[in-house]
């Protein structure tokens, strides 16, 4: 097996036994089971278990990075765009669960020795490309002129993130209708709910 095949997998089987059973109830003997190598072999590619733990997180979040910057760096309007967004955020959780459950894991960690990660800078991250977004719209006037920028770039990635969770936990019948959701999210978005 190829070295990035292999480091894949590693990663693949981390992150679903991190997710599903936590940081503290995984141990490098069921992690390089479940990722079909020994247990020398998982300590020379990644050093330890914390080292592990945080190169998955890390890649978690650099493939979260990349997708913001893809589906946001195309062509179009402003409301086009943040449906891109929203769209492709949404089916990235749904496509990639156990990922998101780690990263929400990591935000809110209950083991105690579980390594300390700044996800806030994801956050952050995703804030600063919106915002550009949101000021690409403004000065083409396809937003309001009185738009205070920070609040609406929070709560649009409040609203996405929430269905991106709810595409993941809640306990619905049936596929979660990503593009539904996302045309749900932007119809309240421009238009309001007041009367």
């Amino acid at each position: 097996m190829a070295e990035s095949d292999l480091r894949e997998v590693i990663v693949r089987e981390a992150t679903r036994l991190f997710a599903q059973r936590g940081y503290g109830s995984t141990s490098m003997r069921e992690l390089a089971a479940a990722a079909g190598v020994t247990k020398p072999t998982l300590y020379y590619h990644f050093g330890n278990k914390e080292s592990l733990f945080l190169d998955v997180v890390h890649f978690h979040i650099s493939q979260i990075d990349d997708l913001v910057r893809d589906a946001l760096a195309v062509d179009g309007g402003v409301r086009d765009r943040l449906r891109r967004f929203a769209v492709s955020y949404i089916q990235e959780g749904a496509a990639n669960q156990d990922a998101l459950r780690l990263l929400v894991t990591v935000q809110h960690p209950v083991d105690k020795g579980q390594p300390m990660v700044d996800v806030m800078s994801l956050h952050l991250r995703k804030i600063d490309v919106l915002r550009v977004v949101f000021q690409k719209g403004l000065d083409q006037d396809e937003l309001r002129a009185d738009l205070d920028l920070g609040a609406a770039v929070m709560a649009f990635i409040g609203m996405v993130n929430l269905a991106c969770m709810a595409a993941v936990f809640s306990p619905c019948a049936g596929p979660f209708d990503v593009e539904g959701q996302a045309d749900q999210i932007l119809d309240i978005f421009f238009r309001g709910v007041g009367a």
